[in-house]
C-alpha cells in the first residue's frame, strides 16, 4: 500500500496527498483502512453516525473492529470522505512481532470525539473553525466542543478560551484532548464547571473533570 493516496477535493478540485491512519489492533499489529485508488472522495455534509464508522479487518489476526472512517479536510472548507478498498488489511504485515509493538500507529481523534458527543445525546455534529495549528473546533446540538489533536497536555489558557467560546455562544462547552490535561487545566476546569474528557488510541473517552463526569451519568453512563 502506498504511503500517499492521492485525492482531489470534488468542490474546488485541489488535489491532496493523504496518509492512510493505522490504528492498533490488540495482537499488536497497526490496522489500515487503505483508501481505494482513484475512487472519488465525497464531500461530509451532515454527519450521519453509521457512515463515520467501518469495519476494519486484521490482516495479522483476523479480529474485526470499527475504526473512524477515513477523513481529509480541504484548504476550501470541505470535509471529504475517503472510500476505502473492500479488503482491509493490517500494515506491517508479515514484520517481526517485536518491530510491530515497537511503532507508534496514528488514530483520529475528532472522529472519536464525534462519536462519544453522540453518545453523550448531542446530535448533528459539524465542523467548526481550527482553533490554531492542532485544535479542531465542533459544534453539535446543544453544545460546542474542541479537539486537540497533538500529542501534548492541554494547558489552562486552551480550557479557559473554550469556556468563554460557550459563553458567548450561549451554550455548554466539551473538550476533548488526545493526551490529556495539565495540572493547571483541570483545576481551572473544576472552577469553571467545564467538561473534560481524554481521548485514547482505544477508543475511550475517559472524564477528567467533575462536569465531564456528570454528562457521563446523565447520559446513562454512555461514555
Amino acid at each position: 500500500m502506498p504511503d500517499r493516496v492521492p485525492v482531489r477535493c470534488p468542490v474546488c478540485r485541489r488535489d491532496h496527498q493523504y496518509v492512510p491512519a493505522a490504528y492498533p489492533c490488540r495482537c499488536g499489529a497497526a490496522v489500515v483502512a487503505p483508501p481505494a485508488l482513484g475512487a472519488p472522495a465525497r464531500q461530509l455534509v451532515h454527519r450521519v453516525w453509521e457512515d463515520s464508522w467501518i469495519t476494519v479487518r486484521c490482516g495479522a489476526c483476523g479480529r474485526q473492529g470499527r475504526w473512524p472512517q477515513p477523513e481529509l479536510d480541504c484548504c476550501c472548507g470541505a470535509v471529504l470522505a475517503l472510500p476505502v478498498l473492500s479488503v482491509p488489511q493490517a500494515a506491517g504485515r508479515g514484520e517481526p512481532e517485536a518491530a510491530r509493538q515497537g511503532s507508534s500507529p496514528a488514530w483520529d481523534p475528532v472522529a472519536l470525539a464525534v462519536h462519544w458527543l453522540e453518545r453523550l445525546g448531542h446530535r448533528e455534529v459539524r465542523r467548526m473553525e481550527r482553533r490554531g495549528a492542532s485544535a479542531v473546533g465542533l459544534r453539535a446540538s446543544g453544545v460546542l466542543a474542541e479537539v486537540e489533536t497533538a500529542a501534548r497536555p492541554v494547558g489552562a489558557r486552551a480550557v479557559e478560551c473554550l469556556w468563554l467560546s460557550g459563553l458567548a455562544a450561549g451554550l455548554p462547552a466539551v473538550h476533548f484532548a488526545r493526551a490529556g490535561y495539565t495540572a493547571g487545566a483541570k483545576e481551572r476546569a473544576e472552577g469553571i464547571g467545564l467538561a473534560l474528557f481524554a481521548l485514547d488510541a482505544s477508543g475511550a473517552a475517559r472524564p477528567v473533570s467533575g462536569a465531564a463526569g456528570e454528562l457521563v451519568r446523565g447520559a446513562g453512563g454512555g461514555a
